[in-house]
């Protein structure tokens, strides 16, 4: 595609309007290339939107989005990288994963057949049922397989554990991070709203809320900064006294404070405190603290 040092997707000040509302305003980020990551928002925050103009499916009212440096919209090229599996199974007049599989050898210039048929062994699907007596679960671990074995530079799973039980769930996770191994060039995106559980398979994320950016980088730059800490009242108050309170609670007696701090220094201080005890923000609680927060900051602006 281009050199490494051109990201895998850029997304250059995108808003989309539907009428008066606006699904992505002035929206930008990057992602840079071999990398896992999650594009993280609630239901309604705009991830869907993007994905169509990702694909090149929607033009965006103003900004651009590019794939490996190369405009999406209107650009047939641009998007020969890109294998895009939505959270909607449509298979269309398919009868079987045979047919399905020579589309798709068609389709994607680096398919693997081989891949893919160990795959359909890992997620225990069956060959010659009809496509349309399959389960959601077996739909969707279709489309996974799909994915994976597109060889595309940069695959997207819009929400890709629908319908998937716990045992196959884990399997995805397990044959992403091996092939993200194994071919250190492809990227990934994760879209979703579970964001526990797909926090373990992620280098980095982009938190989206409202159509807008609410913060990026690896799961460790964006937990850095932030400590749970718990023990009687009156330490916890000393202890977090001028750092953001994001969510105060009881707790079997204890007083929690949830915390931005300033500087790596502030949480060594405090974790070194023998008076309190200190545990890491998930990425999970974080987002909904950040979520909460700009939400009050709207409800403040519009009043």
């Amino acid at each position: 595609m281009s050199s490494t040092n051109t990201p895998a997707l850029r997304v250059k000040a995108i808003t989309r309007r539907f009428g008066n509302t606006k699904a992505l305003d002035e929206l930008s980020f990057d992602v840079a290339p071999g990398q896992i990551v999650g594009l993280l928002g609630r239901n309604g925050a705009g991830k869907s939107t993007l994905l169509r103009i990702i694909s090149g499916q929607l033009k965006p009212n103003s900004g651009e989005a590019e794939l490996f440096g190369h405009p999406v919209f209107d650009n047939v090229s641009a998007l020969s990288g890109l294998c895009m599996i939505g959270d909607t199974p449509d298979f269309g007049k398919l009868s079987r994963i045979g047919e399905l599989f020579t589309v798709c050898g068609g389709l994607f210039p680096t398919w693997d057949q081989a891949y893919a048929l160990r795959l359909v062994e890992r997620f225990e699907l069956p060959m010659k049922k009809p496509l349309k007596g399959f389960s959601r679960g077996m739909q969707t671990a279709l489309l996974l397989s799909v994915g994976l074995a597109s060889g595309a530079a940069l695959t997207v799973f819009d929400e890709p554990s629908l319908g998937l039980d716990a045992v196959m769930r884990e399997r995805f996770y397990d044959q992403l991070l091996e092939e993200r191994s194994k071919d250190s060039g492809r990227t990934f995106i994760l879209s979703t709203h579970l964001i526990d559980e797909v926090a373990r398979a992620l280098d980095s994320a982009v938190l989206i809320d409202a159509g807008h950016l609410l913060c990026q980088g690896t799961v460790q730059e964006l937990t850095s900064l932030y400590l749970s800490v718990s023990g009687p009242g009156d330490a916890v108050r000393e202890v977090s006294s001028g750092f953001t309170v994001l969510k105060e609670e009881e707790m079997a007696g204890s007083l929690v404070r949830h915390l931005r701090l300033n500087t790596q220094a502030d949480k060594e201080r405090i974790q070194s405190d023998g008076r309190v005890q200190c545990a890491a923000l998930n990425l999970q609680r974080l987002f909904v603290f950040l979520t909460e927060e700009k939400e009050a900051d709207r409800h403040a602006a519009n009043a």
